[in-house]
C-alpha cells in the first residue's frame, strides 16, 4: 500500500467515525406478495402505501397492517388509465402524480385512491420539435415540491459540441415552465438521441459507473446536488447556495469481481426504449425485453466514483439527502451517506444484502429486498 493510499484510508477512516452508523436489519412490517421491478414507493396519509410496478404493469395501495391490496386504475389509453407506470410523486392534498411513459403523460391519483385525470407535458413553443420538448419531461423527473411542481434534468444536443451544463426544468402542471437552476454535466456519460426520418431514439449511453452529478428536490423547494470530485452536496434555492464540506473517500478498484456484479445487474435491469414523433406524431415508449447483446462490455473505469446513477440521491420529507454509495465486490453490503440541509454528512446507514432505498414517509423508509430469484419484496423500517 503506497503512503498516499495509506493516507487517503486513515482520512476516511477519521471522517466517518466522527458521524453514526445505523443498520436496517428488522423490518417493521413485510408485503408478502412479491413484486418484478418496483418503480414507485409512496406512502399515504393513513398509512398505506402506494406501488407502481414497471414490469408486471400494476399500481397498487397496499396495506402491510393487513397484506391487502387494491388495483388504482386499470392499463389502457383512456382519460382515467395507465399504459406503462414508472415513479410516483408526491402531490398537494395527499394526492399522488404517476409517471407513465407508455402514454406519455401522468395520472393525478387522489387521496382516496382514485384516479382523477390524466395531465399532458406542456406543449412545445419557440419553434421546439415536439420531441425533444417532451423528452426531459418524462424520462427525467427528479422531483416535486410542496406546490407540486415538477422538476426536471433537460438534455444535451446530441453533436460533440455543447454545453457543460444542464438546466433544471420546473413546471407547475400548468403553462409555466421556468429553469430553477443548472447542473454540470459529464459528456461522456450523457444520453445518446437518435433521429431517424420522424422518430426519436433514447438510450444510455455505454459507460460503467459514469461519475455525474446528480441531484433530488426537497419539499421547500431546494435541489440538493450529489458532486463525485470532490464529493460533498451542495444545495441550490432560491437563497442562493449552500456549498456542503468535502467528505473524503478512498476510490474503489475495479476488479473482475465489480465487473461481474455490472454485468448481472445489467442482465437483471429492463432498458426502456422511447420512441417520439414517428408517423402520424404519436409517441409511446417499452421495455426492452432483448436487453443488451451478450458479450457486449461497456467501457470500464479504474475506479468507481463515490455514487453513481441518477437514482443515487434521493431526499426525505424532513429534508435529508440520502446518497447511494457504491459498493466493492460480487455483492457489496448496500450503504447510503446522509447529509442534512447544510450539506454536512450526519450518519451512515447500511442494509441488508440485496436491498436498496425505494422511498420514504413521514418517519419511515422503504427498502425492496431482493430474493435468490430475483423477486423483490417491500419492507419498512422506523427511521
Amino acid at each position: 500500500m503506497s503512503r498516499l493510499t495509506l493516507a487517503l484510508c486513515l482520512l476516511t477512516t477519521a471522517a466517518t467515525a466522527q458521524v453514526p452508523t445505523v443498520s436496517y436489519a428488522r423490518p417493521e412490517a413485510t408485503f408478502e406478495e412479491p413484486f418484478t421491478s418496483l418503480r414507485g414507493v409512496r406512502e399515504m396519509a393513513d398509512g398505506r402505501v402506494m406501488v407502481s410496478d414497471f414490469r408486471d404493469k400494476t399500481v397498487q395501495v397496499i396495506d402491510l397492517r393487513t397484506g391487502t391490496a387494491v388495483a388504482v386504475g386499470r392499463e389502457g389509453r383512456g382519460p382515467g388509465e395507465w399504459s406503462l407506470p414508472v415513479a410516483l410523486w408526491p402531490q398537494p392534498d395527499g394526492q399522488t402524480l404517476l409517471q407513465d411513459l407508455g402514454n406519455m403523460r401522468y395520472l393525478l391519483i387522489g387521496a382516496d385512491g382514485k384516479p382523477i385525470r390524466a395531465i399532458a407535458p406542456p406543449r412545445p413553443s419557440g419553434g421546439q420539435s415536439q420531441g425533444i420538448s417532451l423528452l426531459p419531461m418524462m424520462i427525467d423527473l427528479r422531483g416535486t415540491d410542496a406546490q407540486g411542481r415538477l422538476y426536471f434534468q433537460g438534455s444535451l444536443p446530441s453533436g460533440e459540441a455543447g454545453p457543460d451544463s444542464v438546466p433544471i426544468l420546473r413546471w407547475d402542471l400548468k403553462e409555466r415552465v421556468d429553469t430553477a437552476g443548472w447542473v454540470p454535466v459529464n459528456r461522456e456519460g450523457r444520453r445518446q438521441v437518435t433521429r431517424i426520418n420522424n422518430s426519436i431514439t433514447v438510450r444510455g449511453a455505454n459507460r460503467a459507473w459514469p461519475s455525474e452529478v446528480q441531484w433530488a428536490t426537497a419539499g421547500d423547494g431546494r435541489v440538493a446536488m450529489a458532486h463525485p470530485a470532490p464529493y460533498r452536496v451542495n444545495w441550490v434555492g432560491s437563497a442562493g447556495a449552500r456549498v456542503g464540506p468535502t467528505v473524503p473517500y478512498t476510490p474503489i478498484r475495479v476488479t473482475d469481481a465489480e465487473k461481474k456484479a455490472y454485468r448481472s445487474a445489467m442482465t437483471r435491469s429492463t432498458p426502456i426504449m422511447i420512441t417520439l414523433g414517428g408517423p402520424g406524431g404519436g409517441a409511446g415508449a417499452r421495455s426492452n425485453a432483448a436487453q443488451r447483446m451478450p458479450g457486449e462490455d461497456p467501457e470500464w473505469p479504474e475506479t468507481m466514483p463515490p455514487f453513481t446513477g441518477r437514482d443515487a440521491i434521493m431526499v426525505t420529507p424532513e429534508g435529508e439527502a440520502w446518497i447511494r454509495r457504491t459498493g466493492q465486490g460480487a455483492e457489496p453490503i448496500p450503504s447510503y451517506d446522509v447529509f442534512d440541509g447544510t450539506g454536512k454528512l450526519v450518519r451512515q446507514v447500511t442494509l441488508r444484502p440485496r436491498s436498496r432505498v425505494a422511498g420514504f414517509g413521514h418517519g419511515t423508509v422503504y427498502l425492496v429486498r431482493l430474493d435468490e430469484d430475483d423477486l423483490q419484496y417491500l419492507e419498512r423500517y422506523r427511521r
